[in-house]
């Protein structure tokens, strides 16, 4: 606990030597650049943003998309997770299939397929971010359900507790930890795709932002974004390490 604490303290300090380099640096040294902006002008051009880039609709859309695809596909692997641990049934067979793909298909290359076939609906978001936040979770689900220790499954049979609920309850409570520590990784992976996919397709969300930014050559507003970005990946971070102690706390 204490080199956590440790280890904490020193990344910050390394953040704060970052922050003040780039002022230093961008503000007094090299204040005209195409590397990155002043800092000042950063500052003012977060009202910009919401003037000229519309940032409420589009920041809303994107979080909106990542929360509830991420909550609704941790809930329907829940839901499904007694059909997840048996590996000859079609559930696990589609599984499989879609592991296999995972690791030769690129996720963004369905997204693509999704802005061909439906260019002008404002849904293909969500349904990409659910799609990818749901294979994640059911593959790691099913992957860690095999490695579940078996002194608590023979437990709870010696009590002649029913296979059902030894798979909703045992099963779930002890891969339940493991699905936590997944949804940080998974968190920030949707984040990287859907701003790409809303980069490309065009519509609400914050990759719009940055690519009207891009076209406008605006540095500022690149930058200005970026900062709203990482804010919110922290944030959401932050949420769901909340929730991992509160809901699964145990190892």
């Amino acid at each position: 606990m204490k080199s956590k604490k440790s280890y904490n303290t020193k990344l910050f300090y390394f953040i704060l030597f970052y922050v003040l380099l780039w002022i230093v640096l961008f503000e007094f040294i090299l204040p005209v650049n195409n590397f990155l902006p002043k800092p000042s002008i950063v500052m003012e051009s977060f009202p910009d943003l919401w003037k000229d880039y519309d940032l409420p609709s589009h920041y809303l859309s994107t979080i909106a998309v990542i929360s509830i695809s991420i909550f609704l596909a941790y809930i329907l692997v829940k839901l499904l997770s007694p059909y997840l641990i048996e590996k000859e049934n079609f559930i696990s067979l589609f599984i499989n299939s879609l592991e296999w793909f995972s690791e030769f298909i690129p996720g963004i290359v369905i997204g693509l397929l999704l802005i061909f076939w439906f260019p002008e609906s404002e849904y293909t978001e969500f349904i990409f971010a659910f799609a990818a936040a749901f294979t994640s979770l059911m593959i790691k689900f099913q992957n860690e359900s095999e490695h579940v220790n078996d002194e608590y499954i023979t437990s709870a049979m010696s009590l002649r507790i029913s296979q059902n609920k030894i798979d909703r309850f045992i099963i779930w409570n002890n891969v339940k930890p493991k699905l936590f520590e997944h949804l940080f990784s998974l968190h920030l992976f949707i984040w990287s795709i859907l701003i790409v996919f809303e980069f490309i397709k065009g519509g609400l969300g914050l990759g719009v932002i940055f690519r009207k930014a891009l076209e406008f050559r605006d540095l500022s507003a690149i930058f200005s974004a970026f900062i709203i970005t990482g804010i919110s990946v922290y944030i959401g971070i932050v949420i769901l390490k909340f929730l991992r102690k509160k809901f699964a706390f145990w190892n």
